[in-house]
């Protein structure tokens, strides 16, 4: 302290050019500084200095300017819409007029950043917890963008824990995975319908399968004992139970579109959850045969296989030929034509399912009018337009069979892929 003290009374002394002996002191290099001397109990005093900064009305326009780009860039931001999360304040958005989808499926890959379309992979369950730990898996090993890729379920009138794995499964893919990994989105919903209910049944309006020769009582019995040890392998494929089967469908199918599509989705593919195999870039060929035949509706051919056998599996796939036609000339409005069903009703149609396996003569592409639902590409507007799964009588027909009605209806085009095949389990 006392040392500060002396150093203040030497620089006093020293800016007022005298010293305590009375003699004079020489200048020092710390008068000359611009700041001049200062010791630890003074403050700096700094020179001002003024702003270089343009005049206030150019940076007014320049910030203008700035503002003015990120507008326009963000009202030109390339896609299909801003997706939103649903509820609160947030926007969904997208305007069809002049929507083309430009673009080579066959080269498309899981990295591409070109615009490619939204594909919703969709599904109904039923007691199917032995089949969709593999369900999960087979979509897994889809060559095409996990962004662009939205898996729908929805398990209805269930015993088991179809709907509690299915949560389970979705939760593992987006919320234990890396962000590529991740799909466009998860939908599980659960929605029980009442099957077995018997005031189910009787609320089907008096549809009847249309059989041209009606089988009696005992082989009735018969073909439901036949069916659950041969053939299809399961009681439910029986011939008496079909028309409540179907009509089940209709309404789980049409109420997971209903309320799993949103505006964003491009395509439906609906895909059977005991499917037990395909190509890894079905996707992308589904995609190039609807773009290259203008085709609203592709079906692959669905057939099951041993490690030496092959056979058809689904049947719905058909084209209309004379005969069929004049056949349904003679049905009455509520009589529902089934196919696969030979013992109880030929209905003449040229079938897909009978070109298995496929010779040197079996065409590639095959204009139907009528498929099933194995596996099957739909373009959402078709859907959009109306085109369900219907409850109902459509033209004698019911559920996928029934909605290809509706879609030649509304002008849709439907082929169907003899020689691709998707496996299916027995």
């Amino acid at each position: 302290m006392l040392r500060r003290l002396s150093d203040f009374a030497t620089a006093k002394r020293r800016r007022s050019g005298g010293s305590y002996g009375g003699s004079p002191q020489l200048p020092s290099s710390r008068d000359n500084s611009p700041q001049g001397f200062r010791n630890e109990f003074e403050p700096y005093v700094y020179n001002n200095i003024k702003s270089k900064k343009g005049p206030p009305v150019l940076r007014i326009l320049a910030g203008v300017a700035v503002w003015f780009l990120v507008v326009v860039w963000w009202m030109r931001r390339d896609g299909p819409g801003r997706q939103r999360e649903l509820g609160g304040n947030k926007v969904m958005s997208r305007d069809w007029r002049g929507d083309q989808l430009r673009v080579n499926y066959a080269n498309v890959r899981a990295s591409t950043k070109d615009r490619v379309p939204t594909v919703m992979i969709m599904c109904t369950m039923k007691d199917s917890i032995e089949h969709i730990w593999h369900f999960f898996q087979l979509i897994d090993t889809l060559d095409y963008p996990r962004s662009k890729l939205q898996i729908a379920i929805l398990v209805s009138d269930t015993q088991d824990r179809t709907y509690e794995r299915a949560l389970e499964l979705a939760d593992e893919r987006q919320y234990m995975r890396a962000k590529k990994q991740q799909y466009g989105r998860i939908v599980v919903l659960r929605k029980d319908f009442a099957m077995e209910d018997p005031s189910a049944h009787a609320a089907m309006g008096g549809i009847i399968p249309a059989p041209a020769r009606m089988p009696s009582s005992s082989e009735k019995l018969e073909a439901v004992s036949a069916d659950t040890i041969v053939g299809a392998g399961k009681a439910r494929h029986a011939f008496g139970g079909q028309i409540h089967r179907r009509k089940m469908l209709g309404v789980s199918r049409t109420w997971l579109l209903s309320s799993a599509m949103t505006p964003d989705v491009d395509y439906a593919l609906w895909i059977d959850v005991d499917v037990v195999d395909y190509d890894k870039r079905l996707v992308q060929t589904l995609l190039e045969h609807s773009v290259n035949e203008k085709a609203d509706v592709v079906v692959p051919n669905c057939v099951w296989k041993t490690y030496n056998e092959l056979g058809s599996y689904d049947r719905n796939n058909w084209q209309e030929t004379l005969d069929s036609k004049a056949l349904k000339q003679t049905l009455k409005e509520e009589e529902v034509l089934i196919e696969g069903y030979e013992d109880y009703i030929k209905t003449k149609r040229l079938n897909m399912a009978d070109m298995v396996p496929f010779t040197p003569e079996t065409p590639s592409v095959l204009p139907l009018d009528g498929v099933g639902g194995c596996t099957a590409l739909i373009h959402a507007g078709l859907h959009r337009k109306g085109a369900i799964f219907p409850a109902w009588p459509v033209d004698h027909q019911l559920e996928t069979e029934g909605f290809a009605q509706l879609a030649k209806k509304f002008g849709g085009k439907m082929i169907g892929l003899p020689k691709y095949y998707v496996f299916h389990g027995e």
